[in-house]
């Protein structure tokens, strides 16, 4: 839907071609192939994440993987998108095309973190049988997206406690109002909670931590593929797994579409 919103703001003021997306706009045309899309254009919107796995984060019946991109990009080109790949951004560099990264601009992330936490919340709501109010919440990390969270869970009268690793997130946490836990001790610590969240995109939840949960215990992920958590694992410890991809496009695209917007066409001198 954000990718969609996007090609309809854009298309009323400038010649668009799509492609990969689920549906396209009255005056854009569709392209046939990842080269036709490419080729010509003078900026490259790319999803948040641009990819899972090696594969484009495109529609799911269309597999184009990120070197097959990376042909027919050319020099003069800007490519927008969110995680990219550092490497993939140097050959693009290589090639004479600049790439803009959205989760590397400070304020896109912040903003960004609204919506996840905002969605978060609605999935939790959505899935966990019982009130947030006086549940043990676990928040594995303390990024923007962390932060963000925490406050709306503490808001609900959630007790909420942050796991982190670097000992200033852990003070950080502490002054906010947060137990705060090292991460190296969640096998002590994670048994008393009933939700985790993570956020951070590293494998933390191996099948250690995941069979020291108690019964009830559910766990959200929102950090990107491949994931903080050991998902075959949890099947096989009956732990439940949400994992909540691209929340800010699924619970509020419009609000995501103008940061983006305003983003892409500040980075083109002010011009669509």
């Amino acid at each position: 839907m954000r990718q969609l919103l996007l090609l309809r703001e854009f298309e009323k003021n400038c010649p668009c071609i799509w492609f990969g997306v689920e549906e396209g706009a009255e005056n854009a045309k569709e392209a046939a192939s990842i080269e036709q899309a490419v080729s010509k254009a003078e900026n490259i919107l790319l999803p948040i994440p641009m990819c899972k796995g090696n594969m484009l984060n495109i529609q799911q019946n269309i597999e184009v993987t990120k070197e097959e991109l990376l042909e027919y990009v050319r020099a003069g080109q800007r490519i927008f998108a969110g995680c990219m790949d550092e490497e993939w951004c140097k050959e693009a560099n290589r090639k004479g095309a600049v790439c803009f990264d959205y989760m590397k601009e400070q304020t896109i992330a912040i903003y960004n973190s609204i919506a996840t936490a905002e969605g978060t919340l609605a999935e939790m709501i959505r899935t966990y049988p019982r009130n947030l109010h006086g549940a043990k919440v676990l928040v594995l990390g303390f990024g923007n997206c962390a932060k963000t969270l925490a406050a709306k869970l503490k808001a609900l009268d959630a007790k909420v406690s942050i796991a982190a690793r670097a000992e200033h997130a852990l003070m950080e946490a502490y002054a906010n109002g947060y137990r705060a836990v090292k991460l190296e001790a969640l096998p002590g610590v994670i048994g008393e909670y009933s939700l985790i969240v993570n956020t951070i995109p590293a494998r933390i939840l191996t099948r250690n931590e995941l069979s020291f949960l108690k019964e009830e215990a559910a766990v959200y992920e929102i950090a990107s593929f491949p994931y903080g958590v050991d998902v075959e694992a949890a099947k096989e410890l009956s732990v439940p797994v949400y994992i909540c991809p691209s929340l800010p496009a699924r619970y509020a695209p419009v609000s995501s579409v103008e940061v983006l917007k305003k983003y892409i066409v500040e980075k083109q001198g002010g011009n669509t």
